[in-house]
């Protein structure tokens, strides 16, 4: 059989192509002191590089923009794990705030602060976590204020 008629078993798909799941629940963010309005939430668990990324997006079509905001963490963590993001730099831990305003876009990493994981569980996954802290510097030169609240679920695999 060649390689190209090869079919994947369930487990090779989820290895090779971790599957995005729609997930339901509370996804809370404020930048500087700005609700915005999580619109789409996605939860992701990646079984080969073992973690857990976690995705919110906002769109606004008045001012044609995107903002997303993205949570990595390793899947071992337990539950009541506070991860100090300035120590994070070389881990699986990462949160991540993007814009793109069609002439604008930039990426910045949440540089300090904490990221609490209060509630853990792979049956379904559900997903408890509180984040606060600063930014690194936007191209501007301005650091963002974040803090973020999820409590988020999906079905199972």
């Amino acid at each position: 059989m060649s390689a190209h008629s090869a079919t994947l078993t369930p487990h090779q798909q989820r290895a090779l192509f971790p599957k995005s799941n729609s997930a339901e629940g509370s996804f809370t963010v404020s930048v500087d002191s700005n609700a915005i309005n999580v619109q789409t939430k996605d939860i992701v668990h990646d079984t080969t590089k073992h973690i857990y990324g976690i995705t919110g997006r906002n769109a606004e079509a008045v001012n044609d923009t995107v903002r997303e905001i993205y949570i990595q963490f390793a899947d071992t963590t337990a539950a009541g794990t506070v991860f100090h993001l300035e120590d994070s730099e070389f881990t699986n831990t990462r949160v991540w705030f993007s814009v793109d305003t069609g002439l604008n876009k930039y990426a910045v990493r949440v540089i300090t602060g904490t990221l609490v994981i209060q509630e853990l569980s792979s049956q379904g996954i559900h997903i408890s976590l509180a984040c606060t802290g600063s930014t690194e510097r936007t191209p501007s030169g301005k650091s963002h204020a974040m803090v973020i609240n999820a409590d988020l679920h999906t079905g199972t695999w």
